[in-house]
């Protein structure tokens, strides 16, 4: 009998629950919620008697996944071997209690996620092995591996368990809840039992029916039973990644191996009214606000869900004339800087390489070269390789193996990319080049999802190499995600490249926000303006803060003007400029190291000093080195009104 005393929230609780709180009524910068249903809709107009025909699907999606791996290049095969041979001898470690509560105790997560995801990257690596060997080697040790998998009292990983009644500590089994962990780990599972289901039932029948048992349990049952999950979107309030994410990875788990066509079909209904809950929530422009490196969890799943039912249906669920999923697709391309560099405002990652199979599949859909070429070229940029953590994203990337190797590798690099919606702004000296200056700013607010104080921030590359960067974020952990969220120096709006007004930050909320923001070209000008007044509370006195980049490609040179009026002086207000090179100041002037670009102002107006920042966070420091340089230029008067202007020279 359940006890009627009222529950006590401990702290860790409160901030995950928080933190839920904040990514459900997160939203685009200022797009409204529409209710568009394009999954919905496709999906009833298309023939949902083909789902009742899934065995006929399971035989040749079994065929063409078994057959892609097994043609694979022989330096691929022999790779998946060598890791399946040194798998063979991996001592499946437990997922002990106190590894489980160590985030409780401590606000790490990597400890448990660490180690449950090398699990999970032994087996993927065994079950390729097979997959390719076909010859039994590997068999028992995946069996002892799923059969760990199995028997784990959870798949849901400590930084998300606090959504139970118990709140975060150990998992409560009989509290159900389905989070990214669970999903990633269903489709391992799922994948595992479909390529390999008759060797494993031949090693003990039980392994298989266990399969089932624990994905009905685990996922398919209360995803059907439930609608409060926040990320589902059922109970009001935006998503994020986490709903396209979850339920591509749902849908991919079931169509595997889901025993009742009845229950599937139910199962699919609700996946797709599910998934509607995001794309409404997507701007016109397709800007994800999550920024390029959440994309692969974002649009870049949402590619596979479309494929899977796309090819489940024999072509009938078709999104191949829907503008808004192109340009989900396209704005990984407009993101894009030069090799691995992406623009990374909020948490994004400076680093990172999208999944080429989901760049290919959006090229795929709306026969667009430019997406398929760039695909090549992610794929190129990884070396040609396929992943070896994922068996899911293993099997889906080796089905397309040969149309990414032959796909030229083009980066698109456009001149010019503008989000209206998200306030985005990319540029570029020349179009299809990653040579000159490269631009990125953005407006918006500062309740977007994975959100920094950063309206008007903006970063600046010189030949595909960093000159005014944003940080980024740093590992995670449990203050991450947390009411003390912005307490972390690489929130705060004065560790961008934003100005401090009368001493003031930025705040974090929906009405800290641009306002006026718009783009114009005249002749080989390109201007954006915005007005950030609004981004910094009462006790900033200010009342209006405009900002105008004008960006002259042809003179690889961008302009900055600052026009302010504040209704009282109270202190200096200062402008921030973050590098990862060092700083050589001149009169009036200061170099970024060997660069090449010289950033001028006003001495007379301002004073300067560069501010060392240490890096001792494993994220930022394989990104950017050990250490930062933030330039403080602070103004010298008093004046309530006035105009500062900066101007940021790449050189010929």
């Amino acid at each position: 009998m359940k006890s009627s005393k009222p529950t006590v929230l401990n702290s860790l609780q409160l901030c995950l629950l928080l933190a839920i709180f904040l990514f459900a009524k997160s939203g685009y910068a200022q797009q409204k919620f529409v209710e568009r249903n394009l999954l919905t809709k496709a999906f009833e107009n298309c023939d949902q008697a083909l789902l009742v025909n899934i065995d006929s699907w399971r035989s040749k999606e079994y065929s063409e996944q078994v057959n892609s791996i097994r043609q694979l290049p022989d330096s691929i095969k022999e790779k998946y071997i060598k890791l399946a041979d040194e798998a063979l001898h991996y001592n499946w470690p437990a997922l002990t209690a106190s590894l489980y509560l160590d985030y409780k105790h401590t606000g790490r997560r990597t400890a448990y996620e660490g180690l449950m995801n090398e699990r999970r990257q032994k087996l993927s690596v065994l079950v390729a092995g097979e997959v390719i060997t076909h010859n039994g080697r590997y068999i028992s040790q995946i069996a002892d591996g799923l059969w760990a998998t199995l028997e784990e009292s959870t798949w849901i990983e400590p930084a998300h368990v606090g959504v139970q009644k118990a709140g975060t500590g150990l998992p409560d089994i009989a509290d159900p809840y389905i989070d990214l962990g669970a999903t990633a780990t269903a489709v391992t599972v799922a994948e595992a039992c479909f390529l390999l289901h008759d060797e494993l039932h031949a090693y003990s029948p039980v392994i298989t029916k266990r399969v089932l048992e624990e994905l009905d349990r685990r996922i398919f049952a209360p995803y059907l039973k439930y609608d409060q999950f926040w990320w589902m979107g059922f109970k009001g309030g935006r998503v994020n990644n986490w709903n396209i994410y979850n339920n591509a990875n749902c849908l991919h788990a079931a169509l595997l191996t889901m025993p009742s066509k009845d229950s599937l079909l139910a199962l699919t209904h609700k996946i797709l009214k599910s998934a509607d809950k995001f794309v409404n929530g997507y701007p016109n422009d397709g800007g994800c606000d999550e920024g390029p490196s959440y994309w692969d969890m974002a649009g870049g799943r949402l590619i596979r869900l479309i494929a899977l039912l796309q090819s489940e249906t024999d072509g009938k669920f078709d999104l191949s004339k829907n503008e808004l999923i192109h340009q989900i697709g396209a704005y990984i391309y407009k993101t894009h800087i030069a090799g691995s560099y992406m623009v990374n405002f909020a948490d994004a990652a400076a680093r990172s390489i999208p999944n080429p199979e989901s760049v290919y599949r959006y090229g795929m859909l709306f026969n667009d070269q430019r997406l398929k070429q760039f695909a090549g070229f992610l794929f190129s940029e990884k070396h040609y390789a396929l992943p070896v953590t994922s068996l899911g994203d293993f099997a889906s990337q080796a089905t397309l193996y040969h149309e990414l190797t032959i796909a030229k590798p083009v980066a698109p690099y456009p001149a010019i990319s503008l989000f209206p919606d998200l306030q985005v702004l990319t540029e570029r000296s020349k179009e299809g080049s990653y040579k000159g200056l490269f631009v990125a700013i953005k407006g918006g607010n500062n309740d977007e999802s994975h959100n920094h104080n950063d309206i008007g921030n903006f970063i600046v590359y010189k030949d595909g190499e960093p000159v005014i960067i944003d940080a980024g974020v740093g590992t995670y952990t449990s203050k991450t995600f947390s009411s003390r969220r912005y307490e972390l120096w690489n929130m705060q709006s004065q560790w961008h490249n934003c100005p401090v007004i009368n001493g003031v930050e930025q705040k974090d909320g929906p009405q800290y926000k641009a306002t006026g923001f718009q783009y114009s070209k005249s002749g080989g000008v390109q201007v954006l303006k915005m007005d950030i007044s609004k981004a910094y509370p009462a006790e900033a006195e200010v009342s209006q803060w405009l900002l105008n980049f004008a960006f002259m490609p042809s003179k690889n040179k961008l302009t900055l003007t600052e026009d302010y009026q504040l209704k009282a002086y109270k202190a200096p207000s200062a402008f921030s400029f973050l590098t990862n090179r060092k700083v050589v100041q001149g009169k009036g002037t200061l170099i970024f190291g060997d660069a090449g670009v010289i950033l001028r102002y006003n001495e007379n107006e301002l004073s300067v000093s560069v501010d060392e920042k240490k890096l001792d966070d494993e994220r930022l420091v394989k990104v950017w080195g050990d250490k930062l340089y933030r330039i403080r230029l602070e103004t010298r008067n008093e004046a309530t009104a006035g105009k500062i202007v900066f101007e940021i020279d790449g050189g010929k």
